[in-house]
């Protein structure tokens, strides 16, 4: 087994954009554009009383895979912000 040591000395990883929702069997995949597995979302395709209790369908499932593919566009879009937030402070106090 690894140790402390070995385990902190992992590079982080990156995963690039764009990352895509692939539909899997009973399940999707989000993938960052390496093709590296970054989340799983699962469904069950029963339908009424037959139903795994607590799953979701596969619209859900979807739904919230599409959420997680969006998240480095938002990082990008939230920088964006900060930086022109920040640009406005520093014209306001030079002004």
């Amino acid at each position: 087994m690894a140790d402390d040591a070995e385990i902190h000395a992992r590079p982080a990883r990156g995963f690039p954009p764009p990352w895509i929702v692939v539909e899997r069997d009973g399940s999707f995949c989000v993938e960052d554009g390496e093709g590296l597995a970054v989340a799983w979302t699962y469904f069950s395709e029963e339908a009424g009383a037959h139903a795994t209790p607590g799953a979701m369908t596969r619209e859900e499932a979807q739904r919230i895979a599409k959420a997680i593919a969006m998240v480095p566009e938002m990082r990008t879009i939230i920088r964006s912000l900060q930086d022109g937030l920040a640009e406005a402070d520093a014209d306001d106090g030079r002004g």
